[in-house]
């Protein structure tokens, strides 16, 4: 789940100008609260990949792939690589780029393969049943043009159930972030809190100091 730190971005600021010690202390306390998290989330990832979409894996061979429209730019449907999959699964310190809702992460885990995010989220906007189908020669955005009616609803139900709540819900990093009960998020926010007491402290020492 997103946490919004009020000051956040002040108190970084003040940090590195001040007191730069307790920022690279709360960056290791942030990143030993979230890797537990990306570990776990690797860990959910099917390797091998099971057998009932076969046809979806990538078994390392050259050969015809469906199409998908993104945005307007046709492009290969990404294969299932575990390996690719496992790997692509990340911790990322800094800033990500601005989400529609113009809210940036600064400390998160993030699904980097395109197949890793299919898995994690299939479903999830349109239904256990897939995108409505128009066939191959159909038109329009968010369709499914396979010959198989079905085929959205069958590569959906054999994912298996996603794990959280509207739009936070999902089978790899979103299922281990709803499993961590709140400990994770209450561990990022204790660290940035704490380097904020322990700022306020040393600031309030060096007044006293200077006063004497």
């Amino acid at each position: 789940m997103p946490v919004v730190v009020e000051g956040y971005k002040e108190l970084i600021q003040k940090l590195n100008a001040f007191e730069p010690d307790l920022n690279k202390q709360m960056k290791i306390e942030i990143k030993a609260a979230m890797l537990p998290i990306r570990d776990k989330a690797r860990g959910y990832a099917p390797s091998p990949f099971p057998s009932t979409l076969y046809g979806w894996a990538d078994k390392g061979k050259v050969r015809a792939q469906p199409q998908f429209n993104t945005e307007g730019k046709v492009r290969k449907f990404p294969l299932y690589n575990p390996a690719e999959v496992i790997a692509g699964i990340k911790y990322k310190a800094g800033a990500n780029k601005k989400t529609r809702y113009g809210f940036s992460a600064l400390y998160s885990v993030i699904n980097t393969s395109a197949a890793g995010a299919i898995y994690e989220t299939a479903g999830r906007k349109s239904g256990s049943n897939g995108q409505p189908w128009v066939g191959p020669k159909g038109n329009g955005k968010d369709v499914s043009r396979s010959r198989n009616p079905q085929a959205g609803a069958i590569f959906i139900n054999h994912f298996g159930p996603m794990y959280g709540k509207d739009l936070m819900r999902g089978r790899l990093i979103f299922r281990a972030w709803n499993e961590s009960q709140g400990k994770a998020q209450d561990a990022v926010v204790h660290a940035i809190e704490k380097a904020a007491r322990r700022f306020n402290e040393r600031a309030t020492q060096s007044s006293f100091a200077l006063a004497a």
